[in-house]
């Protein structure tokens, strides 16, 4: 049977990437009207409201992919999908959930406001491969696996995303050298964090979390984030310019992006604790305020740019 046969069954790639994006329009229409009715709540609790969206989408995915909706979600069932098991029933709703963690799990972890104890720590090896290697790893089979169409979450719970009006056929096997660089893919986050922890013990790293850490310790401050960074700007008349920036970005508890004086209170800050700040072009504090909840996110930015040199010899 050839692989094109077996593509009338399974699902094909635009086809399932079509039906989750209605689902995820559907659920950031659910996680915007939410941010209407309590947006305060939202901003106080900070990182953890990435829980909040994802017990939403939990619950969407893991009761419409289940027999209960007949393996279909709004958007599969506008494009005439539906999950089976390798035997095309429907599956029970314990099996649809697994299947959705599998999923998620690394999308809503990644970017997730973690304390720096805690990314400097050995938690920082399994988060690193639910992270990274679940995204590459779901990605990766997503376009590759041709045959069965299967991505990671599918394998895990021994499912197929296929279309509703064609009758079962039998399909191949997932190419064992996909399983192989999936493995890879795994081993290779679990120890990604061996060579970061190396490079925390560094100076500049370590001077860039003592800022973080101060910033944070801010009253008005939930979140923060410090780089370096430079651009290079060429022009016929004046030739080549490099510029040096220190940027920190201050999420806040209250809206206060356009606070100058606020701003001008964390440059002095990062510049305490950072000393070599001062011999940069450009220090660059970014206020923010907002929320994410996973399925919806809204954010006020405002960038304040002061000289480093005006702090010279602050204490």
């Amino acid at each position: 049977m050839t692989e094109e046969v077996q593509q009338n069954w399974i699902a094909n790639f635009w086809r399932r990437i079509g039906a989750l994006f209605i689902d995820t329009l559907i659920l950031g229409l659910v996680g915007f009207l939410l941010g209407l009715a309590i947006e305060a709540t939202f901003v106080q609790i900070g990182g953890w409201g990435r829980l909040i969206g994802f017990g939403i989408a939990l619950a969407y995915f893991g009761l419409m992919n289940s027999k209960l909706c007949n393996g279909q979600t709004i958007g599969k069932r506008l494009l005439n999908l539906r999950v089976v098991d390798l035997d095309n029933h429907t599956i029970p709703l314990i099996k649809s959930v697994l299947r959705y963690i599998v999923l998620a799990a690394p999308l809503y972890l990644n970017g997730a406001q973690f304390s720096n104890k805690a990314l400097l720590s050995y938690l920082m090896y399994p988060l690193s491969m639910i992270v990274f290697g679940g995204l590459f790893s779901i990605i990766y089979l997503y376009i590759f696996n041709r045959v069965t169409r299967q991505s990671l979450h599918d394998l895990a719970a021994g499912t197929l995303v296929v279309n509703a009006n064609i009758e079962k056929q039998e399909v191949g096997k997932v190419w064992k050298p996909h399983l192989v660089i999936v493995a890879v893919f795994f081993v290779a986050a679990a120890v990604a964090p061996a060579l970061t922890g190396k490079l925390a013990q560094n100076e500049p790293f370590k001077d860039m979390l003592a800022v973080q850490s101060a910033l944070s310790n801010e009253q008005e401050v939930t979140y923060a984030t410090v780089t370096t960074s430079t651009t290079t700007f060429s022009s016929v008349n004046e030739g080549s310019k490099t510029t040096t920036y220190v940027t920190a970005q201050a999420v806040l508890s209250s809206n206060k992006v356009s606070d100058v004086e606020l701003a001008r209170k964390l440059a002095a800050i990062v510049i305490q604790n950072f000393p070599e700040a001062v011999n940069k072009d450009a220090l660059r504090i970014t206020l923010t305020y907002g929320y994410n909840i996973g399925i919806w996110s809204q954010w006020s930015n405002y960038t304040h740019i002061f000289n480093p040199g005006e702090f010279a010899g602050s204490e």
